[in-house]
């Protein structure tokens, strides 16, 4: 499954990621948890990495000038929530309206609605945002 990113800071970029883990008939709560559990995963795995003090290569500068931001590790990095922990909050996300899903272009609104999900489907999960003054 392709799950499509927008990556933040950088302004109308979508870049996609593949889960070849994620295939098979599903539901979209099931989506959910399989996909926060990976980046709670990834999130623990990179904040490991940024605790330790390490020198910096040009190629680090060169980044962090693209980016605007240089980050020599060394600083400390909150630890991750309990996975259960993060997938309820996914799901009580979802349950409030703060985020939609759409899978192959069609939203999904149910979490427990059955799903079939093959290696090329595409998710896309939105983030909703509230207007001001509206």
């Amino acid at each position: 499954m392709i799950v499509e990113v927008r990556v933040v800071g950088q302004q109308g970029e979508v870049v996609d990621r593949n889960h070849p883990g994620v295939a098979g008939e599903t539901t979209l709560r099931g989506l959910i948890a399989a996909l926060v559990q990976e980046e709670v995963a990834g999130y623990e795995a990179r904040r490991g990495s940024r605790q330790v003090l390490r020198l910096l290569t040009p190629a680090d500068l060169v980044t962090g000038q693209a980016s605007g931001r240089i980050l020599a590790g060394g600083r400390s990095v909150p630890p991750a929530p309990q996975p259960e922990v993060a997938v309820a909050r996914a799901l009580e996300a979802f349950g409030d309206g703060l985020f939609l899903a759409v899978l192959d272009g069609a939203q999904i609104d149910d979490l427990d609605a059955p799903l079939m999900v093959t290696p090329s489907s595409r998710l896309r999960l939105v983030r909703l945002v509230a207007l001001a003054g509206g």
